[in-house]
């Protein structure tokens, strides 16, 4: 019996998604199954020591046994594919039909449990006015016809969905043609196999459609949008749709299609295309998984043409006079764009050699055109905000979402050198891309950067340095991270090509925040560092050991890579509060009985002194240089303010004894409650100017922590580890950041 009106939109249709992922999991089971025979059982008899028959008929029939496990994954996959594909199907027309019983809905049609319309008179006169329900009133054929008219398009609705509903029956009913290999009667691996292919044709049609320069009907391109994504992790029907929408250039030029009818010509229904477009997105991912594949091979060789050729974007072929533009684009650049609107699933292969085929195009060391993207118009707002006019910044920012890829990528070893993907992109590179017209006489080069130029290197930067998704630079710094050695030999080299002549500042300004970001991460090194008596400063670099590592920065290049940051009042506050943190977990370590003249205590006092003698010293450093500029002064110390006093503080985790808890509270600090406004004003300038201060700040450390011991703050051996110890390693450091600074 066909399915009704009331079946299709009352659906559940989870259990297949969850009957896909079950296939799919037995799937990769036989996969590893398959694996360890060929490794184990294959490898062991195949080894010279057995000679004679039953060697021979073991190979014969141990040949046969692996290409069964081969089948059988095949198989599962074949059959998860059919639930997936049946998933989508099922999926698109029920939203079909729910469309069509909305639109009938909205028109004033009261819809029953069977599909049939009846108009509601007084819903009409709501949406349309009481002269059209009146007339409606007085003539119940013109009432008939609409009502007809609902019900004819909740039927036809209905009917696809019946057609589609066979028609799924016969694929899952039908038998394939026998596989090549395995066993007579065995698993058999074409199941489903050419149905997904019919279907990606299917849905190929749709975008060729698009690319032809037509508009399919909102029907269709719903039905694509579902099963290109319904279907996207299945790496046959990826393949499939791409080649029959003609590889690299036929994806381009969809992409740029959809590209020009969500944001120029049919902006109306942005929404379609855009879901047409990260479909197109999320099979790139899954056709591009599997670098061994003779598909990516291909892929990969033909996208290196395309790549560099000029395509036509409406959005930068407009009248020259309204930039940007014009055009054309490069292929590059319209690849990167869809691949920002996918899933960050990418394959690392993938990603790794994209960026490197784009770095080629460019760089001049590679005989490359350093100009090669260049394009009229800055690119900034958020209307160009989807285009990736500058392909490796872009394709850095998709790699920033999965950091191990931009760990790898970004990796110098041991020794970084001018061939580095890190080195070239911190010290070589052209990042102006906006262009102004030729270099003058004077070798002056006039082109510029966009305002979110480096935004993708600087998440790559992050991911790469620390392991983890970029974060917000208000999200307080992680307490106890490990890192690899790769991810401190990313550090490292961030910290000596931005340090050298940065004394002053001179870190891009995008550039800034995730740096800090990553210096915070690695505060528990940093802290080590900023005090000079301690022996890791004596071989800097990075020091591995075992599975994980420990970054010893020079001092000098430390200083002035936090100070560059640090002109981002958020950044200083960041690396500010992670100081603070790693000086809370050092007297935490401090056991109770010790007293001030402990060793422990003196070391963790002047390690204490020396972390806020090296912050002072930026915070001169940088109010010094703005001292021309009393509001972007006013301003700075304003904001420090907010998120330093104000702010939060690193937690250290776990459960904090009273003791501590109250050493944690001197780094809190509450306005007076006084009853005039304006005395308050005056004294929290007064406050905050003393409390942000060093002087204050290690006076207040020490004073807490002795009190937590039970001491008084006159006793002479704390007045001792106040003036001798902590003050001066604070002095010592504040002097030594200082002379880094000039």
């Amino acid at each position: 019996m066909a399915i009704s009106y009331d079946d299709i939109v009352n659906a559940d249709f989870s259990d297949l998604e969850t009957a896909a992922k079950s296939w799919e999991g037995m799937g990769k089971r036989f996969g590893t199954l398959g694996g360890h025979y060929r490794a184990h059982v294959r490898a062991a008899v195949d080894a010279d020591s057995w000679q004679g028959e039953g060697a021979k008929m073991f190979g014969k029939w141990g040949g046969k046994t692996a290409e069964e496990y081969d089948q059988a994954e095949q198989e599962a996959r074949g059959v998860g594919a059919l639930f997936r594909l049946a998933h989508a199907t099922f999926e698109s027309h029920k939203k079909a039909v729910e469309k069509a019983r909305d639109d009938a809905q909205a028109a004033g049609m009261d819809v029953n449990s069977h599909g049939h319309c009846t108009m509601n008179l007084d819903k009409v006169e709501a949406k349309k006015g009481k002269k059209v329900a009146d007339q409606y009133r007085g003539d119940k054929q013109a009432q008939t016809v609409v009502e007809e008219k609902w019900d004819g398009a909740i039927k036809k609705a209905v009917r696809e969905a019946q057609e589609a509903d066979a028609a799924m029956k016969k694929r899952f009913m039908a038998d394939p043609k026998e596989p090549e290999k395995g066993l007579p009667g065995g698993f058999n691996g074409a199941i489903g196999e050419e149905a997904v292919k019919r279907t990606a044709k299917r849905v190929a049609n749709t975008y060729n459609s698009l690319k032809n320069g037509e508009v399919p009907p909102p029907r269709e391109l719903q039905e694509a949008s579902i099963l290109a994504r319904g279907l996207d992790e299945d790496p046959e029907f990826s393949r499939t749709l791409i080649n029959s929408v003609g590889g690299p250039e036929g994806l381009v030029k969809v992409h740029n299609r959809l590209d020009d009818l969500a944001y120029v010509s049919d902006p109306e229904h942005k929404k379609s295309y855009l879901s047409l477009d990260r479909g197109l997105a999320a099979n790139l991912a899954s056709a591009t998984k599997n670098p061994e594949s003779s598909f990516y091979k291909d892929f990969k060789d033909k996208m290196e043409k395309v790549g560099l050729k000029k395509y036509d974007l409406k959005l930068v072929t407009k009248n020259p006079d309204d930039a940007p533009g014009p055009g054309p684009v490069r292929g590059y650049q319209s690849l990167v764009s869809l691949m920002q609107r996918g899933d960050d699933n990418y394959g690392k292969q993938f990603l790794t050699d994209t960026a490197d085929a784009i770095r080629k195009a460019e760089d001049e060391g590679q005989d490359g055109d350093p100009d090669v993207w260049d394009l009229k118009g800055n690119f900034d707002g958020k209307k160009y905000a989807h285009f990736a006019n500058d392909p490796y910044d872009g394709v850095l920012e998709v790699m920033s979402r999965q950091p191990e890829v931009s760990t790898e990528y970004l990796d110098p070893g041991k020794v970084m050198d001018k061939g580095d993907n890190l080195y070239y992109l911190l010290n070589d590179r052209d990042w102006k891309n906006v262009e102004m017209g030729p270099v003058g006489p004077d070798g002056h080069d006039p082109d510029g950067e966009t305002s979110h130029s480096r935004r993708g290197l600087a998440h790559a930067l992050e991911a790469g340095a620390t392991g983890e998704l970029p974060q917000d630079v208000k999200e307080p710094a992680r307490l106890h991270p490990l890192h690899t050695g790769a991810e401190a030999r990313v550090m490292n080299g961030v910290i000596h090509s931005l340090a050298p002549d940065q004394g002053a500042g001179g870190i891009h300004h995008n550039l800034q925040e995730p740096v800090a970001n990553a210096l915070a991460d690695y505060a528990s090194d940093t802290h080590e560092t900023l005090y000079r008596s301690d022996n890791i400063r004596n071989e800097t670099g990075v020091k591995e050991s075992g599975e994980y590592a420990e970054l010893s920065a020079d001092p000098e290049k430390l200083i002035q890579t936090m100070r560059g940051v640090s002109e981002s009042p958020d950044a200083f506050s960041k690396i500010y509060d992670a100081e603070r943190a790693q000086i809370n977990r050092g007297i935490d370590g401090i056991p109770d009985d010790l007293g001030p003249k402990s060793d422990k205590v003196v070391d963790e006092m002047r390690r204490a002194g020396a972390g806020m003698g090296a912050m002072e010293a930026i915070k001169e450093d940088i109010l010094g240089d703005k001292a021309s500029d009393e509001l972007e002064k006013a301003q700075w110390k304003a904001k420090i303010r907010y998120h330093v006093i104000g702010g939060f503080l690193t937690p250290i985790g776990g459960g904090l004894g009273d003791p501590l808890q109250r050493f944690v509270d001197t780094w809190t600090w509450e306005e007076a409650n006084e009853e005039s406004a304006e005395i308050k004003k005056e004294l929290n300038a007064k406050k905050t100017e003393q409390w942000l201060s060093s002087d204050f700040q290690v006076r207040n450390m020490v004073s807490g922590w002795a009190t937590s011991a039970g001491l008084k703050d006159d006793d002479p051996a704390v007045t001792n580890l106040t003036a001798r110890d902590a003050m001066s390693q604070r002095d010592h450091t504040r002097d030594e950041a200082a002379q880094y600074l000039k």
